[in-house]
Formats: C-alpha cells, structure tokens, sequence
C-alpha cells in the first residue's frame, strides 16, 4: 500500500532527528579592523556632521563614485573636497 502524506512527513521527520546534518557548518571569525588611513578633512570633536541632499546628473553620479573607487575613498570625501576647491575659489575671487 502507498505511503500517506502524513506517514512521509513523520518518516522524513524522524530522519531529520536522529541522522547528523551532512550540511557543512560556517566557521564565524570577528573581522579584524583594518586601520583606516587618515582623510584630509579630519573632523573635529566639535564640527558637527548634518545632512546635505542635492540631485546631481547621473553621469556626475558616475563619476563620483567612479573617482572615490579610484582614489579608493569615501564618495563624501570626494564630495568635499570639490566643495572646499569650490568654497576656496569663490573666497579668492
């Protein structure tokens, strides 16, 4: 006589219970930290971060982050450094 849907799930229960997982187990290791180097625009305790939202074009877009990978930093570090050339070049004129 064929076996019943409930008779499989006990049958494949119990083989879930009594043999050992033939998965292999992940080995967890803590991630070192790595020293990070030191940006140029190195912010004081005092200096207090605050959220800037523009649009850009998405080639700018691009570009960005294709320079940040390039330079192989942040994308707000390069961010700000065009806008501390840009606020420089304004003062000086």
């Amino acid at each position: 006589m064929a076996e019943t849907l409930a008779e499989r799930k006990a049958r494949l229960a119990d083989k879930l219970k009594n043999e050992p997982s033939m998965a292999p187990i992940q080995e967890v290791n803590p991630v070192s930290e790595v020293d990070k180097p030191a940006t140029k625009w190195a912010i004081n305790k005092d200096d207090e971060l605050v959220q800037l939202n523009v649009k850009v074009p998405r080639n700018m877009s691009k570009a960005i982050k294709q320079i940040a990978l390039d330079d192989e930093v942040d994308i707000r570090e390069v961010v700000w450094e065009a806008i501390s050339q840009y606020l420089k070049k304004r003062k000086s004129s």
